[in-house]
């Protein structure tokens, strides 16, 4: 099978749809690790809501940065695809050890 484009508004969509999803991932962890924080030892670094403040504003952007560099991924896929005539992928049922490449052209050339 050879993919030689792909749809960037599904490719942004798919990206921003995930990156969304590890960011709520991500939230949490770090609401979680913050109150543990702040109960081992109280008042020694900054409260929790100005943790989430700051992991909310991070987050915020690694999601938009990751969605546009996401759709030029897609720009840049078909773009590239137009002149290397895209990418081939071969999907097979046969759960067999695969022949070396070396091996392959020795086989078809010795005639045993």
């Amino acid at each position: 099978m050879r993919i030689s484009e792909t749809n960037p508004w599904s490719v942004t969509l798919m990206c921003f749809l995930f990156l969304g999803a590890l960011g709520v991932c991500v939230l949490g962890a770090v609401l979680v690790t913050s109150v543990i924080l702040d109960i081992v030892a109280p008042g020694q670094g900054p409260s929790p809501s100005q943790t989430l403040i700051v992991a909310t504003v991070v987050i915020a952007l690694e999601v938009l940065l990751g969605t546009a560099v996401a759709c030029l991924y897609g720009f840049m896929h078909n773009w590239t695809a137009r002149f290397s005539g895209g990418l081939e992928v071969t999907l097979t049922d046969d759960l067999g050890d695969p022949i070396p490449v070396g091996s392959q052209d020795e086989v078809a050339l010795d005639p045993q």
